[in-house]
């Protein structure tokens, strides 16, 4: 990508600063001198910041796939700053492109990339908050008392945006000459569209009924023109020039962030992947410098005799929990994990994930694949059986890994991975919550998608757990924060709204908080779209210390020890 994009952004930053939730819907005079083409690039470009940087604050930590170590690892409900980019430098910009465009010859198809993408926008914002602007939003002439639009006819005004602009995009006319998503090609954009649509009204099936599965009919019908290829990948891609490099290498690299406060593996993906003897921990993370690894004890066999060997030896990986703190009312007097030195945890693979130029991902062929697979599975349509699209998922993330041939193979024909299986995984180290998959093949497609997630879609993860259900998740239990003093905290199913709504906008958050139907400033209120939070007393379970997920680690003799050159201590030996 060209140092172009950043050049852009920096043009476009001074026709969107305001801090008002008023103003936030008022900037009449933006992009006057604006193409479409910096509009449109500097509104990717933003809303993949923020999203990025919503990862390493908030979404990482919700989606149980990297922990932020130091005690920074805490659920969040959210910051002012999210919801006032996303309508003052996302959205504002865009719907002064709808503006000044719509009518305009030979800006059709830039005007219809730039309604997907605001559809985008408002997806997550409904996603993140429930209610929301929409329908007023962004009209100078609603002034300071916005109302908000219930989650219902946001979902549904979403999906026939996608629908509509997707429908319009002509493959034949005019073109982004500067395209930081998909070079110009249209056929792709499109794709886009669709695929979202798809991805929406899956989200919607609890709320939107009818509405949600005709929309996911339809696509299915027409999936020429859904994502089917790892190259129609939606990536914005970064570069090492300053101002346009990754934001995870801003904060992560270039800031010089230390350590105890960098993102760690989590201890439940961790679980899950020794269950499964998943290839991708290799993949995901970086091993730990043997200097600092668990030191594990385990008992061992021997191939010579009858004896068992109880050994100490260090293992390469190992996660960070989301527990560090005991509950009372488990009965466990010392936490042999949580208070673990911070380098003992495995980090993600840095040279991955730390690069200037990682590019983010916002919809992926790999997710496509496991999207298509839930709909063919409820029976909503699809040239392919709903196993070969899930299969198809987890070869697409495999290969974006480098993961092919006999690994990939042998993973997918394991039970618990494989269609129509069940199988029994291991516990996490408290004994707490389990990694069991059920013969419910719906239950396959929403892990390997979960799993896919990592690490760009944090804020997809949330949405699929709020949904779903699908995983049991361990409590927190380090979780303070102004909105969550509790001992434990669960999964918070949204966040609370910015200061600046209530302060700028009073009329429109009453509004909101009516449509809510709950206590706004508890993030456990429900949204439309998401089950019920399980209602489960954490501190009246029973915690048992359990390390079966990271023993026999090397094999179940003393002898794979020896064979892998593994430097152990023999504790005593017994019958």
């Amino acid at each position: 990508m060209k140092n172009l994009c950043y050049l852009l952004v920096i043009m476009l930053t001074g026709f969107s600063c305001t801090k008002s939730f008023n103003k936030t819907n008022i900037n009449p005079n933006q992009f006057e001198n604006a193409t479409p083409e910096a509009i449109i690039a500097g509104s990717i470009k933003r809303t993949s910041d923020l999203l990025a940087n919503a990862n390493m604050d908030y979404h990482w930590t919700s989606s149980h796939l990297l922990c932020i170590g130091g005690g920074s690892s805490r659920y969040g409900v959210g910051s002012d700053g999210f919801w006032e980019q996303s309508y003052v430098e996302i959205l504002g910009n865009l719907n002064q492109l709808d503006k000044k465009y719509s009518t305009t010859e030979g800006f059709s198809n830039k005007v219809q990339i730039g309604r997907i993408w605001q559809a985008y926008v408002y997806s997550i914002l409904v996603g993140t908050y429930g209610p929301i602007p929409m329908q007023n939003a962004l009209k100078p002439e609603a002034g300071s008392s916005i109302l908000f639009d219930d989650e219902d006819v946001v979902y549904t005004a979403i999906l026939t945006m996608l629908k509509d602009a997707g429908d319009k995009i002509d493959v034949t006319k005019d073109k982004l000459s500067y395209d930081v998503l998909y070079a110009g090609d249209l056929a792709k954009w499109k794709k886009f569209a669709f695929t979202l649509r798809l991805k929406i009204a899956l989200r919607c099936q609890k709320n939107l009924g009818a509405v949600a599965r005709t929309h996911i009919t339809e696509v299915m019908q027409a999936e020429a023109n859904t994502i089917s290829t790892e190259t129609e990948t939606a990536k914005m891609g970064y570069e090492n020039i300053d101002g346009n490099q990754s934001p995870y290498y801003i904060r992560y690299v270039r800031n010089s962030f230390t350590q105890d406060i960098a993102p760690k593996m989590s201890d439940y993906i961790f679980t899950w992947f020794r269950s499964y003897n998943d290839p991708r921990l290799v993949a995901y993370y970086d091993s730990v410098p043997a200097i600092n690894r668990y030191l594990l004890q385990d008992t061992l066999t021997s191939t010579l005799d009858d004896s068992l060997r109880i050994v100490t030896y260090r293992i390469p990986y190992f996660g960070y929990p989301k527990a560090p703190r005991l509950l009372p009312g488990w009965g466990l007097t010392s936490d042999p994990v949580g208070g673990l030195n911070i380098l003992t945890y495995s980090d993600p693979k840095k040279t991955f994930l730390f690069t200037a130029e990682k590019p983010f991902i916002h919809l992926s062929y790999a997710e496509t694949m496991f999207m298509k697979a839930e709909a063919a599975k409820l029976g909503l349509g699809g040239a392919q059986t709903a196993e070969q699209y899930y299969n198809a998922g987890i070869d697409a993330n495999f290969a974006n890994w480098g993961i092919t041939g006999t690994a990939a193979t042998n993973y997918k024909n394991q039970n618990g991975v494989k269609f129509g299986t069940s199988a029994t995984g291991y516990y996490n180290y408290l004994g707490l919550v389990n990694t069991n998959v059920p013969q419910d093949d719906l239950f396959k497609i929403w892990l390997q998608q979960w799993i896919n997630y990592y690490p760009d879609g944090g804020f997809d993860t949330w949405c699929l757990e709020r949904r779903t259900r699908v995983l049991e998740l361990p409590p927190h239990t380090n979780p303070a924060n102004q909105y969550i003093n509790a001992t434990f905290s669960l999964l918070p199913n949204r966040w609370v709204y910015p200061t600046t709504v209530q302060n700028y906008n009073t009329p429109g958050y009453n509004d909101a908080v009516a449509k809510l139907g709950g206590d706004e400033r508890s993030p456990y209120v429900n949204l439309s779209f998401l089950q019920p939070l399980p209602n489960k007393d954490w501190n009246t379970q029973t915690a048992v210390l359990n390390f079966g997920f990271v023993q026999h680690w090397y094999g179940t003799t003393i002898q794979s020890l020896q064979n892998n050159g593994i430097a152990y201590t023999l504790i005593r030996t017994y019958k």
